[in-house]
């Protein structure tokens, strides 16, 4: 929920450690493997939440252990309070309350501690569009904000009533700075300043807080490239204390 504090001068070590899943690609569906994982969360006890996609269910593993439990749905795809298809945002509050942007099904899910059973917060329907959901996030007031990418926009729901208001896009595919083009990851920082992984326009946009348009922070607008100052098909993006 909150960013990180990242020296300026920090460096990474170019080598990775397997901490979840197996080296090597292989994928299984026991709580030792996953398939497609395509989102994680941290909490503040180091506990890492996975939304394993081909195994449509939430997985969590504790610090250091090698074998997941498990927190939602079920390896088969279903559409029941149990069930998931193809999980693909997830996030989890002070609480402990496990949200999941059920993507397949078009809804968005809440599942309590110890439960199984979701409740649904949102779900597409004839009044409220809801599309294919790529990222899920929440700020500090516990707002869940969802990523649209069929309909190009961000969302912000109210867990308790699932109310939702449009904070950006929703003005169609486009790469003006009022739009988006098939929008992926994103990141609500403590003064609601929304930052919004732009697929399609090859860019991050910076949304402010009330605003009606974003602005391109990386990236240029549909120019893919490798260069320092170009992106190709950007899909998440995290941002740190110091913006």
């Amino acid at each position: 929920i909150n960013p990180l504090t990242i020296p300026a001068c920090a460096t990474w070590n170019q080598t990775g450690i397997t901490v979840a899943g197996h080296q090597g690609g292989a994928t299984g569906s026991n709580l030792a493997s996953l398939n497609y994982p395509i989102d994680i969360f941290i909490d503040a006890n180091d506990t890492l939440f996975i939304a394993d996609g081909n195994n449509n269910r939430i997985v969590k593993y504790y610090f250091n252990e090698t074998t997941g439990v498990l927190v939602a749905g079920n390896i088969v795809a279903g559409s029941s309070a149990v069930l998931l298809d193809q999980p693909k945002g997830i996030a989890v509050d002070d609480m402990g309350n496990v949200f999941v942007g059920d993507t397949a099904n078009y809804r968005i899910q809440k599942f309590s501690p110890n439960s199984t059973a979701a409740t649904t917060i949102a779900v597409n329907s004839m009044t409220s569009r809801l599309g294919l959901t790529r990222d899920l996030h929440i700020d500090c007031f516990n707002n869940i904000y969802v990523t649209d990418s069929d309909y190009n926009r961000v969302a912000k729901y109210n867990p308790t009533t699932g109310n939702r208001v449009i904070v950006a896009g929703n003005n169609g595919a486009g790469g003006a700075a009022n739009q988006f083009s098939a929008p992926y990851g994103s990141f609500i920082d403590a003064n609601q300043t929304l930052y919004v992984a732009d697929y399609g326009n090859e860019r991050v946009q910076m949304w402010a807080s009330g605003a009606t348009s974003g602005v391109t922070v990386a990236g240029i607008t549909g120019t893919a490239g490798a260069s320092m100052k170009r992106l190709n098909g950007p899909i998440a993006l995290m941002v740190d204390t110091n913006g």
